[in-house]
């Protein structure tokens, strides 16, 4: 898996900078997604100056938006011809209720709908490069999501435990659509699995986290992974050879384990298909 050209998504801190780093000192090929180019562009300095690799690409693009994710996508296939590796790390946990210009819930549209898409948008470009894979970054918190077939993005209902529990229905939304991908795949050479990284010290939950809790985040830090911890797994699924024919399924870090029974509720799994077909329009 060497010169490989990679998609990384959420890359301006923690896990994705870790896994950016790694890829770039195997000579990859790394074109970054950052909601500004300012903020990738800091991060490819940064991995210029730790691998000397300068084959790092910078692309724009708020993944709460759909319109922009088509640009983002129009853009890099002007660029490359094809694509080896796509790792739709990106996940935010807002502490409010917000709406995107669309009319999607933030949160379901940058931890779902985005890698839904970029999957979809790209997986020519996977096709031209197989052996290929996809990569999602689930959570063991996917045990925990509770959907509402008529009314996935709950957009009815109380934005509870400030968020976390949003963050709990995205996660399982996207392993369903993990599995569910990766039987539209089958027989194309393009894999697609999830895996949870573990407990990870990041900024994922920092609007959560009250003001007067925030000391204690050191502190935690001496329990739980670093960001390259946590990196290691997601990097494993996207390069190791072992990888190379397993696809729908869930990795609890480096072992292989059966995803919440959620997953497989054939009621759910389709009804969720058919309403993100219907908002995505692909």
């Amino acid at each position: 898996m060497s010169n490989k050209n990679v998609i990384i998504t959420g890359i301006t801190s923690g896990i994705g900078t870790a896994i950016a780093l790694d890829l770039a000192k195997r000579n990859y090929k790394i074109n970054l997604v950052a909601r500004t180019e300012e903020s990738g562009n800091i991060i490819k300095d940064l991995i210029y100056k730790k691998t000397e690799n300068n084959d790092v690409h910078v692309y724009n693009c708020d993944l709460s938006l759909q319109t922009e994710i088509h640009e983002f996508v129009n853009n890099f296939k002007k660029q490359n011809n094809g694509l080896d590796i796509l790792i739709n790390n990106a996940a935010i946990i807002p502490n409010k209720k917000t709406i995107t210009k669309e009319g999607n819930e933030m949160q379901f549209a940058v931890n779902y709908i985005a890698p839904y898409l970029l999957s979809r948008l790209l997986l020519n470009l996977l096709k031209n490069n197989t052996p290929s894979r996809i990569v999602n970054i689930s959570s063991t918190a996917h045990t925990g999501g509770n959907l509402n077939v008529t009314d996935f993005q709950k957009l009815n209902e109380k934005y509870n435990m400030r968020g976390w529990g949003r963050y709990l229905d995205t996660k399982l939304q996207l392993t369903i659509d993990t599995v569910e991908l990766s039987k539209e795949l089958e027989g194309t050479g393009v894999t697609c699995n999830a895996v949870h990284p573990g407990f990870v010290n990041t900024n994922l939950g920092r609007q959560f986290t009250p003001k007067y809790l925030r000391p204690l985040n050191k502190l935690l830090g001496l329990f739980i992974l670093s960001p390259k911890g946590g990196a290691d797994p997601i990097i494993e699924a996207a390069c190791s050879q072992e990888y190379e024919n397993i696809t729908g399924k869930y990795f609890h870090r480096f072992k292989q384990k059966e995803a919440s029974k959620k997953v497989f509720d054939n009621n759910v799994s389709s009804k969720l298909m058919e309403y993100t077909k219907s908002i995505t329009k692909i």
